[in-house]
């Protein structure tokens, strides 16, 4: 309720209570009315008897002379004096009754007196829920304000959130080409240094064909010269004997798969033997550089992780005792490395790296191969 209203509500329930309260007495304070007005009756009633029997008494002392006269109203008196008495009962219980009625009264009055206490405590309590309600009323209609703000302000992070996924997503797409593309080129590289090698051994052979070529015929020309010099010879040809002091070197091709282990989380872009220890070095597109001890055989245990990269290694070398090692890396760096303690403790940056490719290309690109011979 608004305004006044709660004030006439409570005027017309204060209305309803008294009409209430009061009908429960009325027959009470009927009785009592026409109790007053019976007293008012008896008292004039007694002191008409009252005059009566003073005229009776009077009118007595005149006639005492006849017998017969004084009989009767001896008779006349004796009733009038039961009929005073009899009103006297009736004056003495209606008075009896007024007392009782006007205590009836008193307790009315005492209750109806604790009901206005009790009436306007709960007037004051009426005004205090009335000042709470308006004091509730206006935080419900802040934290209302408050909801409506941060509906709006969840709207504008959903679409923000939106527009981040979808740039996102477009972000990832372009990732996924760049990633496509490199590996591509990487592919493309792979094949050109194969390439590469492939035509330097066969200028290697052909430039070891020729000196060999070179070779044989100065030593021909030199049998030829000390041949026509010596008078007599030995039991072989010179050429024979030449061909047998010079030296030859085998080589044999690798046979089987004597070990294989994953080493990096990505591509293994470098493998290196210690030459000292039978440890191997791997760099990997993980940034790291791994040291493997492969002893055992068929297993590799790993020995530490060289961390400090900041691109992926594409090639690793020791030093000639082994106890160096360097790490070329695609963020234009080379880091060198102790291998007993594994801390970084050289930077060489500022250069552009070369990829160097050691690895036995495989179907898996994060594992390493080491091939028996």
């Amino acid at each position: 309720m608004e305004g006044g209203e709660w004030r006439d509500s409570i005027i017309n329930q204060l209305r309803t209570r008294n009409k209430r309260e009061t009908s429960a007495f009325q027959d009470i304070f009927t009785f009592q009315s026409r109790l007053f007005d019976n007293v008012n009756t008896l008292k004039n009633e007694n002191l008409q008897l009252t005059l009566l029997n003073e005229r009776i008494r009077y009118s007595n002392t005149e006639s005492v002379s006849s017998a017969g006269g004084i009989g009767v109203a001896n008779e006349r008196i004796q009733t009038l004096e039961q009929k005073v008495l009899i009103q006297q009962e009736e004056l003495t219980s209606l008075h009896r009754r007024r007392g009782e009625s006007a205590q009836q009264i008193i307790n009315l009055n005492a209750k109806v007196h604790d009901l206005e206490k009790s009436l306007q405590a709960k007037d004051v309590i009426i005004s205090e829920n009335t000042a709470l309600l308006a004091s509730l009323r206006a935080e419900i209609q802040m934290y209302e304000n408050n909801m409506t703000e941060l509906q709006g302000l969840n709207q504008v992070l959903r679409d923000e959130h939106q527009a981040l996924q979808i740039a996102f997503a477009a972000i990832e797409d372009k990732l996924r080409k760049a990633q496509d593309e490199n590996r591509s080129l990487v592919e493309r590289l792979i094949k050109y240094k194969a390439k590469d090698a492939d035509k330097m051994n066969e200028e290697n052979e052909h430039f070891l064909k020729k000196k060999s070529d070179k070779v044989k015929k100065e030593l021909e020309e030199a049998a030829r010269e000390g041949g026509s010099r010596s008078s007599g010879g030995s039991g072989g040809s010179a050429d024979d004997k030449i061909m047998d002091s010079m030296p030859y070197y085998a080589t044999s091709l690798p046979s089987k798969v004597a070990l294989r282990f994953d080493a990096h989380d990505g591509e293994v872009n470098a493998v290196k033997w210690s030459p000292t220890d039978r440890i191997v070095a791997t760099g990997g597109a993980d940034r790291k550089v791994k040291l493997w001890d492969v002893s055992k055989l068929g297993t590799a245990e790993g020995r530490g992780a060289l961390v400090g990269s900041n691109a992926g290694v594409m090639s690793v070398d020791f030093d000639s005792t082994g106890a160096f090692i360097v790490g070329a890396s695609n963020d234009f760096a080379s880091r060198v490395w102790t291998v007993g303690d594994q801390r970084l403790r050289r930077n060489f940056s500022h250069h552009v790296a070369i990829p160097g490719y050691q690895t036995v290309e495989s179907d898996a690109a994060n594992s390493t191969e080491l091939l028996c011979i």
